[in-house]
């Protein structure tokens, strides 16, 4: 009767156990099924946007720049709405009042204009600086306006992001790219200039060691040398052999 309890309870212990695994995984399921909902929700909203909805941003072929350095920069400028953008115009004010101060413009504009930019098309220009101090340099947000009617009309005005760069000297920029190419040759043992800076002295001192044992290893040979040779002297084999 006891044993047969027991087993009872186990048959039990085992199904509830069956039963939450179960539960577990149909939960997870649910949860991965909203969010992927939730997903083509976000993104079938986005699609629909009624009008023209214009955004601007800047691609950059660098992430850190150098003194004296060019820096090129992509304008792109996206309609994103399913209706065409008319009179559009770009402005670069607050970052043409640092020019000939951090950087100077060598290439492009600050300001441009499209008559018309179409549902869903996109237009690029390009601009090149070059700066002209080390540290932090902020280029701050571009403005686009543009309206929806051909005629004019009210202006809709968006701005893009703000960006971040650090530029180096070339003193600091060589300095980079030798530990980046040290890196490597060292096996990625040594990445920065601390490591090189120790590996310079472990090198030092293994050389000094294996010199110095080289050294002691010449006198040692020198010193029984001359052993051999007085003991040969002593007992008349030079004067043997110089007969």
């Amino acid at each position: 009767f006891f044993f047969k309890s027991e087993e009872a309870d186990g048959v039990s212990w085992r199904r509830r156990n069956t039963m939450k695994r179960v539960q577990e995984k149909v939960v997870l399921v649910a949860v991965v099924a909203a969010v992927c909902l939730a997903g083509c929700v976000t993104a079938d909203a986005q699609e629909k946007v009624k009008g023209a909805f214009v955004h601007v941003h800047k691609d950059f072929d660098v992430f850190e720049g150098t003194v004296g350095k060019d820096m090129e920069f992509t304008v792109e400028i996206h309609n994103m709405g399913d209706g065409d953008a008319y009179n559009v115009d770009f402005f670069d004010d607050a970052i043409e009042k640092e020019d000939g101060k951090s950087f100077k413009l060598k290439e492009g504009s600050f300001k441009n204009h499209f008559d018309k930019i179409e549902a869903g098309d996109y237009v690029t220009f390009k601009q090149v600086i070059v700066p002209l101090a080390a540290g932090p340099l902020l280029l701050p947000s571009s403005v686009v306006t543009y309206t929806e009617d051909k005629s004019g009309g009210k202006k809709t005005s968006v701005i893009g992001s703000v960006d971040g760069f650090n530029v180096m000297t070339s003193t600091q920029a060589n300095t980079k790219n030798l530990l980046a190419f040290g890196k490597y040759a060292s096996f990625g043992f040594c990445k920065t200039l601390g490591d090189w800076v120790r590996f310079a002295a472990f090198a030092v001192v293994i050389g000094t060691i294996v010199v110095g044992k080289s050294a002691f290893s010449k006198t040692k040979k020198l010193n029984e040398a001359r052993k051999r040779k007085a003991a040969r002297k002593a007992l008349g084999v030079d004067d043997i052999k110089d007969d």
